[in-house]
């Protein structure tokens, strides 16, 4: 067990651990034993904590289907965000770059050429963390635009950056939670965003929440904008 191995290593007893994250010996002996089904998860990280362990929650289901289900989903975002680019704009879907040790991919990549325009779009179709997306699209926003001018001569006097998130509460809710942080790094609102993509001019860095569509046979629930509900049968006679 982590815990008692982190612990040892201290050179802790079970009563200076409890004592630390005000809880009971009994506690600490109880999680120290792998017996959690009974503790809150703030109860675990409250012990973790003075011992400099963090605790994630990872959620599985049927291995590889999730993976193959969030891929599914993240397409669908994608090739919605391409429809709602106008025929003026040049997509190109999944670009990769190496460039002295910054390397991966872009989820999308738009060329405006009328205006010189270059928009560099990242999708989250799941948001586990502002360091998974934050510090990515700085790498992104400082190589790309050279990689692609290099390749392509797509030399943009305007530079767009965008974070394409699903417009469902969950995101919104952990947007909002993180409000001065994303109103730093990408201040532009979904209004924003689509006015620049009809008009771009001068920079652009915001966050467009954009729905993707519906499974087959599911209804939205205008009552939640991240859950669907069956259609009843007077719905699927209408």
């Amino acid at each position: 067990m982590i815990l008692r191995a982190v612990r040892r290593r201290r050179r802790l007893t079970q009563s200076d651990l409890a004592s630390l994250a005000g809880v009971s010996q009994q506690t600490v002996s109880t999680l120290e034993c792998g017996h959690a089904d009974g503790s809150t998860l703030r109860l675990i990280r409250q012990v973790a904590a003075p011992l400099g362990v963090t605790v994630d929650l990872v959620l599985k289901w049927k291995g590889p289907e999730l993976d193959r289900l969030i891929d599914a989903r993240h397409a669908r975002i994608v090739k919605a965000v391409v429809s709602k680019l106008g025929p003026e704009w040049q997509p190109v879907v999944e670009y990769s770059f190496n460039n002295y040790g910054d390397r991966g991919s872009v989820d999308m990549l738009a060329w405006h050429a009328a205006t010189g325009s270059l928009l560099l779009i990242e999708v989250k179709s799941e948001l586990d963390g502002l360091e998974s997306v934050l510090r990515p699209m700085d790498v992104k926003v400082r190589v790309v635009p050279a990689a692609i001018a290099r390749e392509r001569w797509w030399r943009a006097k305007a530079l767009g950056s965008v974070l394409v998130l699903p417009d469902e509460s969950t995101a919104r809710r952990f947007v909002a939670r993180m409000g001065p942080i994303f109103e730093t790094a990408l201040p532009a609102g979904t209004v924003a965003v689509r006015r620049w993509l009809r008009q771009p001019s001068g920079p652009l860095r915001g966050i467009w929440f954009l729905a993707d569509t519906p499974a087959r046979g599911a209804v939205r629930n205008p009552g939640s904008a991240g859950r669907v509900r069956r259609p009843t049968q007077r719905q699927g006679h209408a």
